[in-house]
């Protein structure tokens, strides 16, 4: 339910979020223990989406460009793509509509309003180590 590219996001935003400075994608990548091409892509995608900022040159590097407790997962999913729960049509034969769902259909709607308002609550901040 949540992509990879939203949990390499994740981890990414983490370490900056734990750093009392500005990291390069290197010192991310070793920090997170992810590749450090993969976090070097992600921090692109996380600048693009104004989840972070970037000062080049010496001194430089990334940082939040916000309050961890002001990113949420749900934010970064969505950024992601994150895919539904509530699929486009019902794969069940059972002639129901949008407009009346059948029993499966109204199940997934609930699945779905609580993984948003779970994912919503979690925020960066929340997932600091204590």
């Amino acid at each position: 339910m949540v992509s990879r590219n939203a949990q390499l996001a994740i981890a990414s935003l983490i370490e900056l979020a734990k750093s009392e400075r500005r990291m390069s994608a290197t010192e991310v990548a070793e920090a997170s223990g992810l590749s450090q091409p993969s976090v070097a892509k992600i921090l692109s995608s996380l600048r693009q989406g104004s989840f972070i900022v970037s000062v080049p040159g010496p001194g430089g590097g990334f940082a939040l460009s916000r309050e961890a407790s002001a990113i949420s997962i749900y934010e970064i999913c969505l950024f992601f793509e994150m895919q539904t729960a509530m699929p486009d049509s019902c794969a069940i034969t059972c002639g129901c509509t949008e407009d009346e769902p059948c029993k499966i259909h109204l199940a997934l709607r609930d699945v779905e309003s609580l993984r948003e308002t779970t994912l919503r609550d979690i925020t960066i901040e929340t997932l600091l180590p204590a």
